[in-house]
């Protein structure tokens, strides 16, 4: 394993994915690449804020969050990033073949009931569909 890929977003996981990634990573001497994808469906907008606004902040927001994980988990480590618009699972898989990835690491928020049948599951979908192994961090402690 050469390049492990790490799709993040915002959420309050996004340093524990980040850092079991990089230590995976680290033992393993591969490239990093962080990935955050903005998922363009999910874009539900009132008042003054446009959906691409609410875009452009989004993709900003991912990007500090990016760096944040550089500045603390990854430090000296070459890391490189990724921030995307698009549905989630397609483009984390489309990212992972285009930048040559051996192991895409991601977590699941664990969701369960009506909210998965509405929302689905992004890391449920990359294990059906990914032809690499894909390593699954835990949302629960």
């Amino acid at each position: 394993m050469k390049k492990i890929l790490i799709a993040v977003d915002n959420d309050s996981t996004l340093e524990k994915i980040a850092l079991n990634g990089f230590q995976l990573a680290s033992q393993l001497n591969a490239e990093i690449a962080l990935l955050s994808v903005v998922d363009l469906t999910m874009l539900i907008t009132e008042g003054a804020v446009t959906p691409k606004e609410f875009a452009d902040i989004t993709i900003n927001d991912y990007k500090k969050n990016q760096q944040m994980l550089i500045d603390t988990v990854f430090k000296d480590y070459k890391v490189w990033t990724f921030v995307e618009k698009g549905i989630p699972h397609e483009v984390i898989l489309k990212v992972a073949q285009e930048w040559d990835a051996d192991l895409i690491v991601l977590g699941t928020h664990g969701r369960t009931g009506i909210s998965h049948l509405i929302m689905g599951s992004v890391a449920e979908k990359i294990v059906r569909h990914s032809e690499i192994p894909v390593f699954i961090i835990p949302s629960k402690s």
